[in-house]
């Protein structure tokens, strides 16, 4: 009985054979496989194999290709040919790009955590405006939820190295975002900074993101101290630190015209007034060293007060307890100022006043403070510290404590005879390449800068040696201090050619540069160089000059002052006799003793020189020098030509910058007989 509903038997049909396909004549034949080869597979199409074994597919031989079979090839699509393109170009730029300066990736944390909602990322546009002056590539760490500009705000108009240009200068590298690891998801949220005021200027809490960011991307790696990233937490802690900020980032990223110059107006009263009410906090502490390290730029060459700031920030932090690396310590509590610091902020904070006031006395010519290398200094260096220091701060910290110890050494050999033995100092060369051995490999070429900066400032005393001392002899250590003056130029101009590294620079690296062009210019014009060839040497000190101005952050600010004066003073060598020796007589200017030699030589160059080429006029006519001619020569603008052009001379002092020698140097002209400059006696 059937069942209801039930699906019927299957009814059986007879299995159809397919019918075979008669191949056409005119068509060869096709021989079937399971696989087809590579190329055809790749160009989608029907592979027909050939009729002989191992002969390539019809398509392949056709179009003359490598016929191979490979059952596990997957076909590649034209979009995995892009990517692999992609990749691959990617790959040549990391190899050909330049190795970062500071690698501070994982130095500090995020700045904090916003709670303001944010557009979705599709609504911000994918060009962000790139008018900012061009990074230093200097990677950092992790930004966080710190302040991102909303794509409404206004351009970067004053954005520049300098508000004025200087001809010749380096062209910078190409602007790298400064932002390319953020990442911020859809409805993610960043908070503004606090709105501040000093004196009658209000910065908006825009400005104070921006100029923090800037700070900690260029700036905080030659000296990272600060161990805070918020503007607000910044602030709190102490006003002073924060506006040091602030006008440290603004000597290249001035948003205005006139934010820089009111800060230099605002904050040197500020700073006098806190450091006159011991004991300091960290937050003044830290403010003086960065004073100390990007000076105002209005100091003058004898009256830089960063040596007294150096000083101040150590006595400060010994007043404090921040030279046993702790921030917190039994001994040194005091119930009025209760302190909130840790014990990383101590550490690096102590290690900055080490760094920073060995290096100002340095090229100041003072003896550096022994005590400042201690065991809190050991215990950083070895690894004992639980706060690992970044690595280009490491190598500064080594290298100081050593040129520390060099200098207590000298000074004592000073105090005894006057002059070093150029036995002592072919000794602290040896010690230092043991230390330069233990600091390699892996080294960036701003250590070796900073290792060739630290020899440099060893072999000047070679410029010092005793009485009685050896001709040939000193002629081979001077010509080894030059070629380290010449290592040093070449390699400052190949950073900052990489890398912007001259605009960012603390000041004592204009101060080697300094020294190294008066190493250059005293060894050429002493009768040391017959041998050497004079268009090398003049490529050199252009090269110098060029990169001392690079470091100018103001018009008519001491990089600019002192690279004119030596630019001047190069141009008339040829009106000055060389001479036969290079030996220094400012013995107690230990390293800093070669240049300030040289002024007081160039000082007396000038004068003969000037006095010959004034006697060769009557004396009645040479003092009416500047009244001669149609025009109206200021006093301070130079000689004109005046009587010496009747005469056929050319004259050697015409616009030559006087206010550079006097202001700067204590210059002082006051030949009575002539009296060419101009000035009263």
């Amino acid at each position: 009985m059937a069942h209801i509903g039930a699906s019927p038997p299957p009814v059986e049909q007879p299995e159809t054979i397919p019918s075979p396909i008669i191949p056409d004549p005119g068509e060869p034949a096709r021989i079937r496989r399971n696989t087809a080869c590579v190329r055809c597979r790749d160009a989608k199409v029907r592979c027909n194999a050939s009729s002989a074994t191992g002969r390539p597919c019809l398509r392949c031989s056709k179009l003359e290709l490598h016929c191979v079979v490979d059952k596990s090839h997957k076909r590649t699509s034209r979009r995995s040919k892009l990517e692999e393109l992609a990749a691959e170009v990617q790959n040549i730029k990391d190899a050909v790009a330049p190795r970062p300066l500071l690698d501070l990736s994982s130095e500090l944390g995020p700045a904090r955590r916003a709670s303001l909602p944010l557009p979705a990322l599709s609504s911000i546009p994918a060009q962000l405006p790139t008018h900012s002056l061009p990074t230093h590539n200097l990677p950092i760490a992790p930004l966080g939820d710190h302040y991102i500009p909303p794509p409404s705000s206004t351009s970067f108009k004053f954005n520049r190295p300098r508000p004025y240009s200087i001809s010749g200068e380096t062209p910078l590298p190409p602007l790298t975002p400064a932002r390319t690891n953020d990442v911020l998801s859809a409805g993610s949220a960043v908070q503004l900074a606090e709105p501040r005021a000093l004196g009658s200027r209000v910065f908006s809490g825009e400005d104070i993101d921006y100029y923090f960011d800037k700070y900690f991307e260029h700036f905080h790696g030659y000296l990272p101290i600060v161990r805070t990233r918020d503007p607000d937490t910044c602030y709190r802690r102490g006003p002073v630190l924060f506006w040091a900020i602030i006008m440290t980032a603004c000597r290249r990223f001035a948003r205005d015209d006139t934010a820089f110059q009111f800060l230099i107006d605002s904050l040197l009263p500020l700073i006098w007034t806190s450091v006159s009410q011991p004991p300091l906090n960290l937050s003044i502490i830290n403010a003086i060293l960065l004073l100390a390290t990007w000076p105002f730029p209005t100091i003058r060459f004898l009256t830089d007060p960063s040596l007294i700031f150096a000083g101040i920030a150590m006595n400060s932090s010994f007043l404090t307890g921040l030279h046993t690396g702790r921030g917190s310590h039994s001994e040194f509590k005091s119930a009025m100022h209760e302190l909130d610091t840790t014990d990383e902020e101590a550490g690096f904070t102590w290690a900055g006043c080490a760094i920073i006031s060995h290096r100002v006395a340095a090229y100041m010519g003072c003896p550096s403070t022994s005590s400042l290398f201690n065991k809190t200094i050991d215990d950083l260096l070895d690894g004992s510290s639980q706060y690992p220091l970044p690595r280009y701060f490491y190598l500064h910290l080594e290298t100081s404590r050593f040129a520390n110890r060099v200098n207590r050494t000298m000074c004592a050999s000073l105090e005894e005879a006057n002059g070093v033995s150029h036995h002592l100092v072919a000794y602290m060369e040896e010690e230092y390449a043991k230390v330069q051995r233990l600091l390699y490999p892996n080294n960036s070429d701003l250590d070796n800068f900073t290792l060739l900066s630290t020899l440099l400032e060893i072999q000047t005393y070679y410029f010092m040696p005793l009485p009685g001392y050896s001709e040939e002899l000193f002629k081979r250590n001077v010509i080894k201090c030059y070629c380290t003056a010449e290592s040093l130029i070449h390699s400052a101009t190949r950073l900052h050619r990489e890398t912007a590294f001259l605009h960012y620079a603390p000041h004592f690296v204009f101060r080697t540069l300094l020294s190294s062009i008066c190493v250059v210019m005293s060894v050429h014009l002493s009768s040391y160089t017959k041998g050497f060839q004079a268009d090398t040497v003049d490529a050199l000190i252009k090269e110098a000059l060029r990169a001392m101005r690079i470091c100018s952050v103001q018009e008519n600010d001491l990089h600019i002052r002192a690279t004119n004066m030596l630019e001047k003073y190069w141009e008339m060598r040829t009106h000055i006799p060389r001479s036969d020796s290079g030996v220094s007589v400012y013995t107690h200017r230990l390293g800093a003793s070669l240049t300030f030699d040289c002024l007081r030589r160039w000082k007396k160059d000038v004068e003969q020189a000037r006095d010959g080429c004034g006697s060769t006029a009557a004396g009645s006519t040479a003092s009416t020098a500047f009244q001669q001619g149609p025009e109206v020569i200021p006093a301070n603008d130079g000689l004109r030509a005046g009587a010496n052009a009747d005469l056929g001379l050319t004259d050697p002092f015409q616009r030559f910058d006087w206010n550079a020698f006097m202001d700067d140097f204590d210059w002082s002209f006051t030949n009575s007989a002539t009296n060419l400059l101009g000035f009263s006696s």
